[in-house]
């Protein structure tokens, strides 16, 4: 079962709640972020058409909104520096 399909699963049984999903600019990788306590995050890694999820590890509400700012920045850099070079 691919790694979307398990995702669909779990949504599908306990809601979306809890779960963010943020894509890797420039590759084909997901980090998955789930909830698991009021100050506890666990963060895997996997691509959405891949068999195989890799666990990041936890973290806390404070460094998960640290990556998730972080995530967001380098993509808009990245996104800003492709529509400069092809000006």
């Amino acid at each position: 079962m691919k790694n979307i399909e398990k995702l669909a699963n779990h949504i599908t049984k306990h809601g979306s709640e809890n779960i963010m999903i943020h894509s890797i600019y420039g590759t084909m990788n997901w980090i998955i972020c789930q909830k698991i306590e009021p100050d506890k995050w666990t963060i895997t890694l996997g691509n959405p058409m891949g068999n195989v999820i890799y666990n990041l590890g936890s973290c806390t509400n404070e460094q998960h909104l640290q990556l998730w700012y972080d995530l967001t920045k380098m993509e808009i850099e990245k996104r800003t520096i492709q529509a400069l070079i092809k000006r």
